[in-house]
C-alpha cells in the first residue's frame, strides 16, 4: 500500500507527523517523562518513515520498469524535464525537513546545512533561513578541520575555538557555554558537507539528541545519493534526447559545415565553458584545423591552424587521453595553448579536453576552457567523452557517405562525374535554363592519338594522362559547371548560363593548356593534344541527346582536320 503512495499524499502525511513532533517539542522543557519519551518516539517514527520513503523513491522513481516506460521517457522531453524539477524541489524539501526535525528535537537548537565547494575552498550554506549562521565557511577553519578528521559526531565548545567560531556564526557576544554539534554528510564515501547545530548551552544537548543529529546526517547522505541519481538519470536522458535531436536533423548530403554547426549547438547547450575549440588533424602534417569555436576566444577562428606538438589543444591528439585540470599552466608548464610564438591574451585556467577517435585513430580534439580555476566535474568529462564518440562517428559517416557518393556518381580514375550522373545533372540544368531563359554550352573533348600511349608506354601512363587532363579541365571551369568523363579518353564540359561566344575562350584555353603541358611519367615525356566541339542551348537544340551529338560531330570535324583545336557546331 505505501509503495503506491504518491508525493502529494506523502507530503501531507509527513507534515502532519512533523507538526505533531513540533507540538511536542514545545513541551521539551516539561518534566513529564511520558511526554519526553513520546516526543522522541515521534521523531524516530518520522525518520523511519523518511528512510522508507526514500527507499521507495529509489525503487519506483529511479528505475524504469519496462521497455515502453523507457521509450516514453526517451521520447517525451517534458516528462524528463519534470524529473529534474522533482529532484530540485525534493532537495529544498529535504533542507526544510532537517531544520524542522532539529527544531523538533529541541526547540532551542538552530541548524544549518553546508556543502563543500572545492573550487572556492569553502563550505556554502544551503538553507538561507538559518540567519544565525554565516553564508560561507573557509575549509581551513579550525572547527571544520576538526570535523573532517573525526569519524563520529562531536561537540565543539565556543570557549575552545573562539577565532574559528566567528567564521561560522554571525558575531555577537558569547558567554563561552555555547557549543556546536557537527555531523558529516557523505557521498561516494567522501565527506561532502555537514549539518551544524548550534546549542545555546552545552547542557541542553543530551546523548539522545546527539544520536538523532547523527541519524539526520545519515538520512541527508542517503537522500542526496538518491536525488543525485535522479538528477543524473535526468541529465543522461536529456543528453540522449539532445543527441538524437541533432542526429535526426543531420543530412550527410549537406555541406559538412552544417553538421559542425549542429554539433556546436549540442556542445554549447550542454556544457558551461568560456571557450570551446574543436579541431581536426590534417592528414599530411602535424597541423590541426579549427572546425568549431565558441565562447570568448577571439584568437582562433574557423579554418585556423595550429601545430599538434607542444600545444595544449593538441595534447589529447598526441596522447589519446583526456585532460582535466583546474590550472593547466601548473600541470603542463612546457605547453603553449595553441602557438609557440605567443601565449594567449586570455588567462584561461581550467581545461577539459578529450580526443576525437575514428577507428582507434586520434583525428582531433574537443577542448573546453574556463578563465576561473573551477574544475570540470567527472560527470562533465564522461559526457564530453560521450559527445566526442558521437562526433567521431559522425565524421566517420560523413567520410563514408562521401566515399559511397563518390563511388556511385564519379568515375573511379578521373574523379569526374560518371556518364549516368552527368546525364541526370545535364537534364536538370536544361530544365533550369528553360525556366530562367539562359544559355548552356556543351563542349565535347577527345584526346588525340591516345591509343598510342597505352600501346607504347602502357596503361599506367594512360591512366596518368587521363587524371592529369581531368585536373586541367576542373581547374579551367567554375565550380557550378559540370565536368564528366564521358567514356575512354572522351570528356564533356557543361558551361552553365554561358553562351557559345563566351564559352569559346574557355575551350581554347583548355586546348592550349593541354598542348603545352609537360606530361612526364617515370621519366617518359610526351606531348598531348585534344580536339573539342561545342553546341549551344537553346539556339541549336533543346534536347540533351541532340546537343551531345552536335558537339560530338563538331569535335570529330576538328579531328579530321588534324586535331588540337575547337569549333562550334554548324548545321
Amino acid at each position: 500500500m505505501i509503495a503506491n503512495l504518491n508525493r502529494s499524499n506523502f507530503t501531507k502525511i509527513l507534515l502532519t507527523f512533523c507538526f505533531a513532533v513540533f507540538c511536542f517539542a514545545i513541551l521539551a522543557g516539561s518534566e513529564s517523562t511520558f511526554l519526553e519519551v513520546f516526543r522522541y518516539l515521534l521523531i524516530g517514527g518520522v525518520l523511519v518513515f523518511l528512510f522508507y520513503y526514500y527507499s521507495i523513491l529509489d525503487k519506483n522513481n529511479l528505475h524504469e520498469t519496462s521497455e515502453s516506460d523507457r521509450l516514453d521517457n526517451f521520447n517525451e522531453f517534458g516528462k524528463n524535464k519534470s524529473k529534474s524539477d522533482l529532484a530540485k524541489n525534493m532537495y529544498i524539501e529535504l533542507q526544510d525537513l532537517i531544520s524542522m526535525l532539529v527544531k523538533a528535537t529541541n526547540n532551542k537548537f538552530e541548524s544549518a546545512i553546508y556543502i563543500v565547494d572545492p573550487a572556492l575552498q569553502i563550505l556554502t550554506k544551503q538553507n538561507p533561513e538559518s540567519s544565525d549562521f554565516c553564508e560561507n565557511i573557509p575549509l581551513n577553519n579550525e572547527i571544520v578541520l576538526k570535523i573532517l578528521s573525526e569519524e563520529n559526531i562531536q561537540t565543539y565548545h565556543q570557549k575552545d575555538f573562539k577565532e574559528a567560531w566567528q567564521e561560522i556564526l554571525v558575531p555577537k557576544s558569547w558567554r563561552g557555554s555555547e557549543c556546536l554539534i557537527a555531523n558529516s554528510i557523505n557521498f561516494d564515501l567522501k565527506k561532502v558537507g555537514f549539518i551544524i547545530t548550534y546549542v545555546n548551552h552545552f547542557s541542553d544537548a543530551s546523548n539522545i539528541d546527539k544520536a538523532i543529529m547523527e541519524t539526520l546526517g545519515h538520512f541527508v547522505s542517503y537522500g542526496l545519493k538518491n536525488l543525485n541519481t535522479l538528477e543524473f538519470q535526468n541529465n543522461e536522458i536529456v543528453d540522449k534526447q539532445k543527441i538524437l535531436d541533432v542526429l535526426a536533423t543531420i543530412d550527410f548530403r549537406l555541406d559538412e559545415s552544417e553538421t559542425y554547426s549542429k554539433f556546436q549547438y549540442l556542445l554549447s547547450s550542454s556544457f558551461d565553458f568560456d571557450c570551446l575549440t574543436l579541431s581536426l588533424k590534417k592528414e599530411k602534417d602535424q597541423n590541426c584545423v579549427v572546425k568549431i569555436t565558441d565562447g570568448i576566444n577571439k584568437e582562433l577562428n574557423i579554418s585556423d591552424e595550429f601545430n599538434v606538438n607542444g600545444t595544449l589543444l593538441g595534447l589529447p591528439i598526441l596522447n589519446g587521453k583526456n585532460i582535466n585540470s583546474d590550472d593547466w599552466k601548473r600541470d603542463y608548464p612546457n605547453l603553449y595553448r595553441f602557438t609557440t610564438d605567443t601565449d594567449s591574451k586570455y588567462n584561461f585556467s581550467s581545461v577539459l579536453g578529450v580526443p576525437i577517435k575514428v577507428n582507434n585513430e586520434n583525428i582531433g580534439s574537443i577542448i573546453l576552457e574556463r578563465i576561473k580555476s573551477t574544475p570540470f566535474s567527472t560527470d562533465s568529462e564522461n559526457r564530453l567523452a560521450l559527445f566526442s564518440n558521437i562526433f567521431g562517428a559522425m565524421i566517420y559517416w560523413l567520410k563514408e557517405y562521401d566515399r559511397l557518393y563518390q563511388d556511385a556518381t564519379h568515375d573511379g580514375l578521373s574523379k569526374l562525374l560518371n556518364h549516368q550522373t552527368f546525364k541526370e545533372r545535364f537534364q536538370e540544368e536544361i530544365l533550369r535554363a528553360e525556366r530562367f531563359q539562359h544559355f548552356i554550352t556543351v563542349i565535347m573533348f577527345d584526346l588525340d592519338k591516345f591509343k598510342r600511349i597505352n600501346d607504347t608506354l602502357g596503361h599506367p601512363y594512360g591512366d596518368y594522362v587521363i587524371q592529369t587532363v581531368s585536373d586541367i579541365l576542373k581547374e579551367n571551369v567554375r565550380a557550378i559547371d559540370l565536368v564528366s568523363r564521358y567514356g575512354g579518353e572522351e570528356f564533356v564540359v557543361i558551361l552553365i548560363n554561358t553562351s557559345a561566344e563566351n564559352a569559346m575562350p574557355v575551350g581554347k584555353r583548355i586546348v592550349k593548356t593541354i598542348a603545352n603541358y609537360p606530361f612526364n611519367y617515370d621519366g617518359e615525356k610526351v606531348q598531348m593534344t585534344i580536339s573539342a566541339g561545342m553546341a549551344e542551348y537553346p539556339t541549336q537544340d533543346k534536347s540533351l541527346k541532340e546537343l551531345i551529338d552536335f558537339a560530338d560531330q563538331a569535335m570529330y570535324t576538328v579531328k579530321q582536320n588534324g586535331g588540337n583545336d575547337i569549333i562550334l557546331y554548324e548545321k
